[in-house]
């Protein structure tokens, strides 16, 4: 439970401060949505790096269908539409959710990577943060890319 919210504090402050409002500061609105875009992928990415850290490799063609899927949905935000992106964000959020609810045992029989504690909390915080920003600045996002 403290590991729960420990993750939850995390994700609002990597989110607000290190995420939105770096990105705000330092990048034009155009390069926003390219780096919300990008970083999609990695975050993907991750859940294949705890599949091998903890030895669960049954669980290895899940977690690279997953991050095929969110790579296509960030390559399609990116070159076709911004409200891509929101989903993508929001499905990331679900996915993360999933690892937590499986891994408790709910879902007995379906192979799925184990995640440190807290952090499955932390990462639907922060994509369901990301995701509202995203829908919030995608107008923008349009404006700047027209200039």
């Amino acid at each position: 439970m403290i590991s729960t919210i420990i993750g939850v504090i995390v994700g609002v402050i990597v989110a607000i401060p290190l995420t939105i409002i770096a990105t705000k500061k330092f990048l034009r609105p155009r390069n926003e949505k390219i780096y919300y875009s990008l970083t999609l992928i990695p975050i993907a990415l991750i859940y294949v790096g705890f599949s091998y850290y903890y030895g669960e490799l049954s669980a290895l063609r899940a977690e690279i269908i997953g991050v095929i899927i969110f790579t296509v949905l960030a390559l399609l935000a990116q070159f076709m539409a911004s409200w891509i992106l929101v989903y993508a964000y929001l499905g990331h959020g679900l996915w993360d959710l999933f690892h937590e609810i499986f891994m408790t045992g709910i879902g007995d029989g379906i192979a799925w990577t184990q995640v440190p504690p807290g952090y499955a909390a932390f990462c639907l915080v922060y994509d369901v943060i990301i995701a509202v920003y995203v829908y919030k600045r995608q107008k923008l996002w349009v404006i700047d890319s027209q200039v």
